[in-house]
């Protein structure tokens, strides 16, 4: 298997490739002299010997005198050999590096190119996977498979060519056989593709899911449907370990035919070569060489069938690679477009599904208009018109369309991207900010911008008090800028947008979820932007735009009307209709307003207090809800015992691989042995064991290594690829307690290396560590007592040279190895996050110019973590090449121990050499443990990750002993809360300054006024009221919901429902008792009909149907094209932001809760739809309490009772 394609993705790489080729080959080449030199040393002594088998003194004498000649070649030999294993391994470590970091980056910039549309091609979890996992995999492909794959060709050739002149038969014989096992490997490579394919497949499935789960687990939470994706987690772990081990049975198959192959070819090579020996054929030279050496002709063929299984993986992630990298890219002209000039749509269409621009849910239809350069153009209509659409097109973000939109004569498909992201700047209603520095994020627009021109556009957009309070410019932002609220999120946004200064600007919905004074203050830099620039508003609240010098009114993908303010109301269309709805709501709220002005004074803090400074700081809470690595590091030893616990009750199996594997391992060391009697028997010296004997037990010795390696390691893997599933159900489940507060800020990149490759390489530890070592055990006890029932002094050497190799070097390289393991893992899972990150904000980075400077960071990232990875991998070859050496020394010690002890007469010349090259053969299952050591590292550290996810204690635990509720009523009495708060625990994390109790204890006090966002409130929730919560973006409003539903728990006081305090009513009870829809409804990959069940899993159609009339959604599902089956594209992107607000609005009707909890229900509604929708959640509001959280006075025209939050004050 050669994939040229793939090879010439990574050029430059074949001298390391040939590097390592050529470093294995001078090893061989030392191994055979080596070999050659102490056979000589054995010769020599033979032909000095009498016939009576008893050694003289002069013959010992003067085999010693020419052992003590040939020490000093041996030495060197054993030197450069060590230094060419080393040698070899780092080439091969290096090209691996090379070709992770190239693909990766190919992969990821190709993503770049596609756009926010890669995800027509493949899901953004495929894309993590194959651009971080996918990209890792390939390291065996370049590292191990090629170099080893010119290698096996070499090394079989060289060895005949070294053995022919003395033993012509038995080389032609083994060189025969050698083919078997690439035909063998090509016989089962026919089904091995499909195989891994399907694995891969699995393998990204699982990664997708759980992705989706993650980014919805408050959802899942909300509605209790948590328990039924964790089941639906199981099912595909499930899938993903049959599929594994259906993998593995094919490699298994595979390797007990190579190891039958080998070993049999082995014994066939030594028999061959023994009855020659004693028929006198060949000399003991020849004979000796041809024992020591014949399973060196197989194992590079069967190391290379090991590693084909294992670069089948790389692959098969290699097929998705060539998938993304050949995708076409959106085409783009080579016209400069600069902006200047009036806009024209000619014809303009779109649609989704099948068929791009002409598929089947159509969204734009026939759009003809112009905006005038330099005007302030208003675009309004229901959600789902298309609104959003025009822009994406407008600003390059949808390049499938029909007709023509042309700026200043050039269309924009004509347009060069440059020119057209300098041209137009598009504010979306859910912009991106990326993980890091606020600083970073708003330099992405103007990299040239100084401190005093960021802190000016803050000041604009009425966010730099904000700023200043928490860190400044400095400030740490989570992914996708979790820590803030919608109102901050989006005020950096349009921040950023405003440094870009482009001739156009598009608002698509930008003030949807800020308060009533930011969004004036947005409105007036809008409308100075107005004269200079060309500036399109898309707006729900028609007030805000009324002064427009055009309106533009769409409707189920139609442009309806066209106008002026006054022009559109006098012609009396649907616009006058939206501006009808929306007065008689606004009228309504003016009475409101008016009738609460006449209340008593005393009902009200001082309002004027609560206006000056900036909104408390929530930027803390997303470091305090993540768990992190930071704290203790766990021993190498603790993990091991933890992983160690959950093998008991797969213990049977663990037993029955040691015994297969120590068998399997004896087997394998006696091929050799028993040649070795044979070799003794056939020069006439007695060993109790005919010729014919030892030939039989060698045979029958190579026969069985293959099924019983075959059974140790099925077992191995049941019990590894069982324990995995096992492990994935913990993660899952210890996510579901943590979730939603302490995952808040926490990269979800990160979580899905977690889930996947962290998990998947705790294989190693079950399937190739803990019964390896148990087998060496096993396996050098037998060795023991076999060369201690021959000398005593014999048998210390070799207990000498199984406690270096099996104990010290591990545990010292080990030691040497330090944090490196973890460090390397961590770094994956940040390259996870950062790939995710990229990719979510895949629009800003194409709209900022900032492609290169993303792919930069990449390889950053990439280049740090191979730094890392590279003192492992030194360490690795440093060990490899000792631990040669060392194998190689204690065997010569041997050697000479056992000729002295022969000289001596202490010992038979026959007992010296079966000793001595019983323990050169059996050096494999120590050498398997001494390279743990190092190769064990990443392992330890995944393990090391994923226990610290198991042990991270959840913010508020479920109660399961509490009492149930029936809802009359909810109250918080004096609350205060803080994300961060002084713990008086010492061995607390320190977050952003503050201590936090280290077990999320709510036992602490705020370490200043400064911190708390709500600060000694009390409100009351009466039955059959509703209740309207307003106040400045990042006031704490959300955060109050969150306490209602337990999310977190107050830091003093108590939330309570039906006169009880939360903590002590079961979990599940208080769930089914609250409705809570949050600012961002989150939709699964799925259809509009799953995403409305995950309320309730059995609602009927007609249900559904209720739910949805109430939510003002039955038109749209009517307009789909396959009703409630319609698919949802990735984070319900094929919908329009009210489109998706709706659909969590049905989820509510369907849930029908006694008490709901609305946070900004109608931001990204239009008029009608936001009058239809509150009217129902009006009439439906009968025996049920309602909380809405708006900046809307429409919305908020509807509740019984007014609260402001300011300062964590209410009022």
């Amino acid at each position: 298997m050669f994939d040229k394609r793939l090879l010439s993705l990574v050029p430059g790489i074949m001298p390391l490739i040939v590097g390592s080729v050529a470093a294995k080959w001078i090893a061989l080449l030392c191994n055979i002299a080596i070999i050659a030199t102490i056979g000589n040393v054995f010769a020599a002594l033979l032909a000095g010997m009498p016939a009576s088998g008893i050694g003289s003194g002069a013959a010992a004498a003067g085999a010693a005198a020419f052992g003590a000649r040939a020490a000093m070649t041996l030495a060197m030999l054993i030197i450069v050999r060590a230094i060419s294993i080393y040698v070899a391994q780092r080439a091969g470590d290096k090209a691996a590096f090379a070709a992770k970091r190239q693909v990766r980056q190919l992969v990821y910039d190709k993503l770049v190119q596609m756009g926010p549309a890669y995800t027509e091609q493949v899901s953004t979890a495929e894309a993590v996977q194959t651009s971080v996992e996918g990209a890792q995999q390939l390291e065996v492909y370049f590292g191990g498979y090629l170099p080893q794959l010119f290698y096996a060709v070499l090394a079989p050739v060289t060895l005949f060519v070294a053995l022919v002149g003395q033993a012509g038969l038995p080389a032609t014989v083994l060189l025969v056989i050698v083919p078997l096992i690439p035909i063998s490997i090509m016989m089962v490579m026919r089904n091995a593709k499909k195989v891994a394919a399907e694995y891969w497949g699995s393998y990204v499935d699982l990664g997708g899911s759980f992705l989706e789960a993650v980014q919805g687990l408050t959802t899942l939470k909300i509605y209790q449907a948590d328990g039924r994706w964790h089941k639906r987690m199981n099912d595909e772990s499930e899938g993903f370990r049959r599929a594994t081990m259906k993998m593995l049975r094919v490699q298994l198959n595979s390797i007990n035919v190579m190891d039958l192959v080998a070993f049999g070819g082995a014994a066939a090579g030594i028999v061959v070569a023994v009855l020659q020996l004693a028929s006198g054929a060949i000399g003991f030279s020849g004979a000796f060489l041809v024992v020591f050496l014949s399973q060196e002709f197989f194992l590079p063929m069967r190391r290379l069938g090991s590693l084909f299984h294992t670069a089948m993986n790389g692959m098969s992630a290699a097929k998705t690679m060539f998938r993304i990298l050949d995708a076409p890219v959106p085409p783009r002209g080579e016209r400069e477009l600069d902006g200047r000039g009036d806009i024209v749509c000619r014809g303009v269409g779109y649609s989704y599904g099948e068929g791009g621009a002409r598929g089947e849910h159509v969204v734009l239809d026939q759009v003809n208009c112009s905006m005038r350069r330099g005007s302030l153009v208003a675009i309004v209509g229901e959600s789902g018109s298309g609104k959003s659409t025009l822009a994406g097109i407008l600003s390059g973000r949808k390049a499938s369309y029909l007709g023509k939109i042309e700026v200043g004569g050039v269309d924009v498909r004509d347009a060069t991207l440059d020119s057209l992201m300098r041209a137009v700047t598009l504010v979306p209603m859910a912009g991106h900010l990326f993980a890091g520095s606020l600083r970073s994020n708003l330099l992405l627009a103007r990299p040239d911008a100084t401190d005093r021109d960021l802190m000016d556009v803050l000041e604009r957009c009425r966010i730099a008090g904000f700023v200043r309070a928490n860190g400044g410019l400095d400030m740490e932002l989570a992914e996708g800028g979790a820590n803030l609220s919608g109102g901050q999120r989006q005020r950096v946004c349009v921040a950023r947008a405003l440094l870009h200064d482009s001739p156009i600007y598009i608002f698509d919905e930008a003030t949807s979820n800020v308060d009533v004074e930011s969004e004036r203050a947005i409105g007036r830099v809008i409308d100075e932007l107005a004269g200079d620039h060309t500036v399109i508003v898309i707006a729900h609240r028609l007030a805000s735009v009324a002064h427009a010098d055009q309106t533009l009114v769409f409707s189920c993908g139609h442009l309806v009307e066209q106008g002026t303010h006054a022009q559109l109301l006098a012609a009396g269309g649907i616009y006058a209709s939206m501006w009808s709805s929306q007065h008689e709501l606004s009228a309504y709220a003016l009475d409101e307003e008016n009738e609460r002005a006449s209340m008593p004074a005393g009902v009200v803090v001082d309002a004027a207090a609560l206006e000056s400074g900036p909104a408390p700081v929530q930027a803390s809470h997303a470091a305090a809800g993540a768990p992190s690595s930071c704290g203790p590091r766990r021993s190498a030893f603790s993990i091991m015992a933890r992983m160690i616990g959950l093998v008991r009750p797969l213990a049977a199996h663990l037993a029955l691989a040691v015994a297969l594997g120590t068998a399997g391992s004896l087997a394998a060391t006696f091929v050799a042995a028993f040649g070795g009697y044979g070799i003794i028997a056939a020069t006439g010296q007695g060993t109790g064991l005919a010729v014919a004997s030892a030939c039989v037990l060698a045979v029958a010795c190579g026969v069985l290594r293959g099924p019983l390696h075959y059974g140790e390691q099925l077992a191995n893997h049941y019990i590894a690829f069982r324990l995995l599933a096992l492990i994935r159900d913990h993660v899952f489940d210890a996510l579901r307690r943590l979730a939603p507060a302490k995952l808040e800020g926490r990269d979800r990149g990160d979580l899905v290396s977690l889930v996947t490759a962290d998990i998947e390489l705790l294989e190693v530890f079950y399937a190739h560590t803990i019964s390896p070592i148990a087998i060496a055990i096993a396996s050098s006890a037998v060795m023991l007592a076999f060369i201690g029932a021959h000398s005593l002094p014999l048998a210390a050497i070799a207990l000498a040279g199984y406690l270096v190799l099996g104990a010290i070097m591990p545990i010292a390289s080990s030691k040497l190895c330090g944090n490196a393991g973890r460090a390397s893992r961590d770094a994956a899972g940040s390259i996870s996050a950062y790939v995710l990150d990229g990719l979510r904000g895949l629009a800003e980075t194409v709209q900022f110019a900032g492609v290169s400077k993303r792919s930069a960071g990449l390889a950053a990232q990439t280049d740090a973590m191979g730094s890392t990875d590279r003192s492992l991998h030194v360490r690795s070859a440093a060990v490899e090449g000792l631990a040669d050496a060392m194998v190689l020394l204690t065997s010569l010690a041997m050697i000479a121990t056992s000729l002295g002890l022969y000289a001596a007469g202490d010992l038979s010349f026959s007992s010296a050499f079966i000793c001595s090259f019983a323990y050169l053969s059996s050096s494999g299952p120590v050498l398997a443990v001494c390279r743990l050591g190092t190769s064990l590292q990443a392992t330890l550290a995944s393990g090391a990750r994923v226990l610290d996810l198991l042990d991270e204690e959840p913010q508020t635990v479920d109660v399961l002993d509490g009492a149930d509720v029936t809802f009359d009523g909810a109250a918080c009495e004096h609350v205060t809360f803080s994300y961060g708060c002084v713990a008086a625990d010492t061995s607390a994390r320190t977050l952003r300054g503050v201590r936090a109790a280290s077990n999320g204890a709510p036992a602490c006090m705020p370490s200043s006024k400064d911190d708390c966002i709500l600060d000694d409130i009390s409100i009351s929730f009466e039955p059959g009221e509703m209740v309207c919560v307003t106040g400045r973006s990042g006031s704490g409003k959300s955060t109050l919901l969150k306490l209602l539903m337990r999310f977190w728990d107050p830091t003093s006081g108590a939330v309570m429902m039906s006169g009880r305090d939360l903590r002590g009513v079961n979990t599940a009870s208080l769930r089914n008792a609250i409705g809570y829809m949050t600012q961002d409804t989150h939709l699964f990959v799925g259809t509009i009909g799953d995403n409305l069940r995950i309320a309730r899993e059995d609602a009927t159609d007609s249900e559904l149907d209720s739910a949805c009339e109430a939510a003002a959604l039955t038109s749209l599902i009517a307009r789909l094209p396959q009703g409630y089956d319609t698919p949802v594209a990735e984070l319900g992107d094929s919908l329009s932001g009210g489109e998706r607000q709706r659909i969590g609005l049905a989820r509510i009707f369907l849930h029908d809760a006694p008490f709901v909890l609305l946070d900004e229900p109608t931001s990204n509604l239009d008029a009608l739809n936001e009058a239809a929708v509150m009217r129902a959640i009006d009439r439906r509001r009968a025996g049920k309490t309602v909380v809405l959280v708006s900046h809307r006075a429409s919305t908020c025209a509807f509740a019984d009772r007014f609260y402001s939050v300011e300062h964590g004050r209410i009022s």
